[in-house]
């Protein structure tokens, strides 16, 4: 049997606006608006909109570049924990930032000094954080109870996988907190048992796929406080009561840095947010699933996530020479012409490096399509065409996922070889 590990990675931007999922942007905004929206608790010293506060230096730092970066939330998340370390006292914190004068020459964020309690400005952006990302996962719920559509495109991606498993033994692994995934496929195995405790046994033994695991967390996920460390549940109805935040924040990573406990993984720092379960196991599984598979389909994923590129990249670095037959590979990518000139696939630099950089491969000399013309992205995707790398083991859909779907029989076809 051909095994492909499905990543069912398609962002907020992607595939998700097809079915009222929010983009990127729209998060963006959601998330400035809900960080001003916050009202101090009764205990909190400090009186500042941590998000807000970052969010515009990092306009202000990215605005001086010319590489088309801007700030989005989940950077400024990770920016917010990275921060929370930084003013916490010693031996949480960080003694370089004691070196170069503190937060002194930055006067936003001296704000969030107290010299009555020191760790008065890490537990202000704990708690925003925690907050932020609570706003979020009851935002994407809502969508999910209200806007998930029966719709002739949904009935398409249903239809996509379908297909795909009446060819192999298909298992996903979603870095999305909604129920796309799930509505097109209710019968997969998620790693939990039918009253909603984790099975990490289930999974870590498992030799059958027909799964939908979520990496980086649900809107069924839920924080249970039955017991005296808050853990992860799952929940199928999404009317029922959720929490989103565990009490107190769990410190789960490296130097003392305080992840909390939330039912999604979001913002920088994923490797320590996901050491908590189930996120640790599933990850366990990728890396194992990844070495199984001799063809991989990747949807709409941004590379964007060095633990998942990683588990990848390993997994050709180890096939290169060795003996073991490399996977065949599918990126289905939404991509506009406009970023393009004469057909440089350079110029959609992060997202184009981290591709070939994680699938171990190249497209000619790294700056032209595979063709005797050097067609353009539009024509590909005029041609419902893929672009084939040098090594004939990689093939990007530019056209978009929904478009996609009709040519499912082309990608079975390629993976299968």
């Amino acid at each position: 049997p051909v095994w492909p590990v499905v990543s069912i990675s398609y962002r907020p931007g992607k595939i998700g606006p097809a079915y009222g999922m929010p983009s990127v942007g729209k998060v963006d905004e959601l998330m400035k608006r809900w960080s001003s929206e916050r009202k101090p608790t009764q205990s909190e010293k400090l009186k500042a909109n941590v998000f807000k506060i970052l969010w515009d230096m990092s306009e202000r730092y990215y605005a001086a570049n010319h590489y088309g970066i801007h700030p989005n939330y989940e950077r400024v998340l990770g920016e917010m924990t990275a921060l929370a370390s930084w003013l916490s006292p010693p031996p949480f914190g960080n003694p370089i930032i004691e070196e170069i004068g503190g937060s002194a020459p930055f006067t936003p964020l001296a704000r969030l000094r107290d010299s009555t309690d020191e760790l008065a400005g890490r537990k202000l952006i704990l708690s925003q954080q925690e907050f932020l990302l609570e706003k979020l996962a009851n935002h994407m719920r809502e969508i999910c109870r209200r806007d998930i559509p029966q719709s002739y495109d949904f009935s398409d991606y249903t239809k996509f996988f379908l297909r795909l498993r009446e060819h192999f033994d298909v298992g996903i692994y979603s870095l999305n907190y909604d129920t796309v995934a799930r509505t097109a496929w209710p019968e997969a195995f998620n790693g939990f048992d039918e009253w909603g405790y984790f099975e990490p046994l289930a999974v870590a033994q498992r030799q059958e796929w027909g799964f939908i695991y979520h990496l980086h967390g649900s809107v069924h996920h839920c924080i249970s406080h039955s017991v005296a460390r808050p853990w992860i549940v799952w929940k199928d109805n999404l009317e029922e009561q959720f929490t989103d935040r565990g009490v107190p924040p769990v410190d789960m990573a490296q130097d003392f840095r305080s992840i909390p406990l939330t039912t999604l993984i979001s913002g920088g720092f994923k490797l320590d947010q996901i050491l908590a379960e189930p996120y640790q196991t599933f990850y366990s599984t990728l890396v194992r699933h990844v070495h199984e598979a001799t063809a991989i389909l990747i949807v709409g994923y941004g590379f964007g996530d060095l633990h998942v590129n990683r588990a990848i990249q390993n997994r050709f670095e180890l096939s290169d020479g060795k003996g073991k037959p490399y996977p065949k590979v599918v990126v289905l990518e939404k991509s506009s012409p406009q970023r393009y000139r004469t057909g440089r696939l350079e110029v959609h630099q992060f997202w184009s490096w981290q591709l070939k950089h994680t699938l171990k491969t190249s497209f000619h000399d790294g700056s032209k399509f595979q063709s005797e013309d050097d067609r353009r992205v539009e024509d590909l995707i005029e041609r419902d065409e893929c672009e084939i790398d040098v090594k004939d083991r990689v093939a990007i859909w530019h056209g978009g996922v929904c478009k996609a779907f009709v040519a499912v029989d082309q990608f079975i076809e390629w993976l299968a070889r």
